[in-house]
This record gives C-alpha cells, structure tokens and sequence, in this order.
C-alpha cells in the first residue's frame, strides 16, 4: 500500500510501490494508531461523511482503531467516527468509509516490513 497525498490533499494507493509508498503505522494506545505517509509527511485522516484525506497536523480525525480480525487481516477503523472503515477498491482507489465493512475483503491489510 502507499499513501500519497497530493497538493488538494487527495489519496491514492496505487499497486506498485514507489517513491510515496511507505507508510508508518504509529501506536497512540493500545488498539489506536495514526497512520503517516513517510516521504509525503500527510497522517490519513476519515471525515465523518467517511472520505478520506491526508492532513498536515494530526487530529482526532486521524485516529483509527486497529483490529486483528479472525483470519489474521487487520482492518482500521475512525475512532472519532465509529462505523467507518479504511478500504480500498480493486483499482486501488480510496472506497468511501460507510460502503467498506470489517468482512468485506475490501477493508483487510496486512502488514509488509520495510526499512526507511
């Protein structure tokens, strides 16, 4: 996954990795992470209409409640927004937060270690 925010502070996850590709997950307590773009410096942020953005300075909006489902996928979820899933379509895209649900493979990721 890659997390690239551009100068409208839009997302895109393209399949191939690249120079905006890194993404750092960071624990703020137990169960909640924020999620930092590495080369971009954006935190991945969900609105409560469940639309995705990158932001500069990091808000409750960019907290997410991490979950390691059943079959080992882990899902993320809006802490400030309750219901809203991180998700992406099959061409990569960004999936609104109130279509994508926790069963849906849609919303599963698993971690790929990487060295920045």
């Amino acid at each position: 996954l890659c997390f690239h925010g551009n100068s409208h502070s839009q997302l895109r996850f393209p399949w191939k990795t690249g120079l905006f590709s890194g993404l750092r997950v960071t624990s703020i307590r137990r169960g909640v992470v924020g999620i930092l773009g590495v080369k971009s410096g954006l935190y991945l942020c969900m609105n409560a209409e469940g639309q995705a953005y990158a932001a500069e300075t990091f808000s409750d909006e960019c907290l997410l409640r991490e979950n390691l489902e059943e079959n080992h996928y882990t899902t993320y979820s809006s802490l400030s927004h309750p219901g809203l899933y991180v998700a992406l379509t099959r061409k990569g895209r960004l999936r609104n937060g109130r279509r994508a649900k926790p069963h849906q493979a849609c919303s599963h990721f698993l971690p790929r270690r990487s060295h920045f």
